[in-house]
């Protein structure tokens, strides 16, 4: 029997993150130079209050080149409303993320604590999904 994954065990502990007030171009900054396609948006005590991706600042690009790049984080986030903790397994998180057509997850330490203690995206969820099916296939083969 294979073992469940728990959100814990793949989630990225050192969170890029940007402050409310953080400009789209801060923000670009940061994901170009660490290859992310996503933030965690903080406030001043270090709580979770939403997430920038890419598909929010191609939202506010709308194909113009003239992006103004002094809108905000706070302008343009999804706000945070959804987490998990690091007990959720893999796939309760990958059901999360179907739902909420949504690809990443801030991790927290229970729902009602904003800390974040990581964050797990759907290229995680699937990467494990992937190590499943690679021993499934093995699995058949001995078979």
């Amino acid at each position: 029997m294979q073992e469940t994954k728990k959100v814990g065990e793949i989630m990225t502990r050192d969170i890029i993150s940007v402050k409310l007030d953080s400009t789209v171009a801060e923000i670009l900054d940061k994901m170009v130079t660490n290859n992310i396609s996503g933030v965690v948006v903080v406030d001043s005590g270090g709580d979770v209050v939403g997430v920038v991706s890419a598909l929010d600042i191609f939202k506010l690009a709308n194909g113009n080149p003239g992006i103004n790049f002094k809108y905000t984080a706070e302008d343009i986030m999804t706000p945070y409303t959804i987490s998990v903790t690091p007990e959720t397994t893999v796939e309760e998180a990958g059901r999360v993320m179907l739902e909420n057509g949504i690809h990443r997850l801030v991790v927290t330490a229970s729902p009602t604590r904003k800390k974040p203690l990581g964050i797990v995206t759907s290229t995680d969820v699937l990467r494990v999904l992937g190590e499943k099916a690679k021993r499934f296939l093995e699995e058949q083969q001995k078979n």
